[in-house]
């Protein structure tokens, strides 16, 4: 569990508190990277959602160009099928709408890709546009013999899309809000860190509101429980993305969207539960984040 710091008296202690919860991740990464680097040309970066897996890519990809190789980043999520598949899937079944099962994911795309990989030459790599909830082109790539491809996303510890990569050698890394956060006498769970972090984000980036994001959190859960953790013991590292930080940080970001449930939705009491735990933490601006920051990812 970490301990948050509640009350600073200057900027600059704010800066430096910041600056060591950052430290504690970057050291993380590092380690995650340096085994890569000893690796195969395949690596998958996991871990369930909200938990800083595009950030961490980009640091990855940053460290590789360092040592002058090439390191794309592919997201799974760009192998989704479009929404309105997946809803008319859903009415028919009489089942709540899924983002997040291995048959959410077009599985005949990301095997050829791996193939094309194999092979050489060219890869043609979907593109997916989730505020349009459909594919939106094609991005194609060249190969040369000094690529490294790492494939992002809680999908990347699925059975069904392993054994795409069974005969590569890979590196797999996994990233999840590890540890609670304890402000004053309130704790935070993992799991209420990230969907904090996912309200603020889906608001911003994908234009839902909170009630939206609260109607799928159950689902989210109920796959991470399914497919995503009773698959991970054969990852080769572990990355930890909380921060002391961060509940007094989104506090003012995501109080707003928590207060805009409607009185009669069932998700109300949800919302409550945590206005309640979040009315008493004292707040942190979102300029003492650094721009780099994997919490960049959530807060913009």
């Amino acid at each position: 569990m970490k301990q948050a710091k509640l009350h600073f008296s200057s900027d600059e202690e704010i800066k430096n508190y910041v600056d060591a919860c950052e430290s504690e991740y970057l050291s993380d990464v590092k380690a995650a990277c340096e085994l890569s680097m000893a690796g195969g040309r395949i690596i998958t970066l996991c871990g369930p959602t909200c938990s800083g897996k595009t950030t961490t890519a980009r640091i990855l990809d940053d460290d590789f160009k360092k040592l002058g190789k090439e390191l794309h980043s592919i997201s799974i999520d760009d192998f989704y099928f479009d929404r309105n598949v997946l809803v008319e899937r859903a009415k028919s079944r009489g089942e709540p709408l899924d983002y997040d099962s291995p048959s959410t994911i077009d599985l005949e795309l990301f095997g050829k890709v791996i193939a094309d990989i194999d092979d050489g030459g060219k890869a043609i790599l979907p593109k997916f546009d989730f505020k349009e909830g459909r594919r939106i082109g094609y991005e194609e790539i060249n190969i040369t013999d000094g690529d490294v491809f790492l494939f992002e996303g809680i999908q990347a510890v699925y059975p069904e899309l392993t054994k795409y990569l069974s005969t590569h050698a890979f590196t797999s890394l996994f990233i999840s809000v590890e540890d609670s956060v304890q402000c004053g006498d309130t704790e935070f769970l993992p799991r209420e860190l990230r969907l904090m972090r996912r309200l603020v984000r889906d608001a911003r980036t994908r234009g839902a509101d909170a009630e939206f994001t609260l109607s799928i959190w159950e689902s989210v859960c109920k796959n991470e429980d399914e497919h995503i953790y009773p698959n991970i013991g054969g990852c080769h590292s572990r990355i930890d993305s909380s921060f002391a930080y961060e509940v007094s940080v989104i506090k003012p970001l995501v109080l707003p969207l928590l207060c805009g449930v409607s009185d009669n939705s069932k998700y109300k009491p949800q919302a409550e539960k945590l206005i309640k735990k979040l009315e008493n933490i004292p707040t942190i601006d979102k300029k003492f984040i650094p721009a780099g920051s994997v919490f960049r990812e959530f807060i913009g």
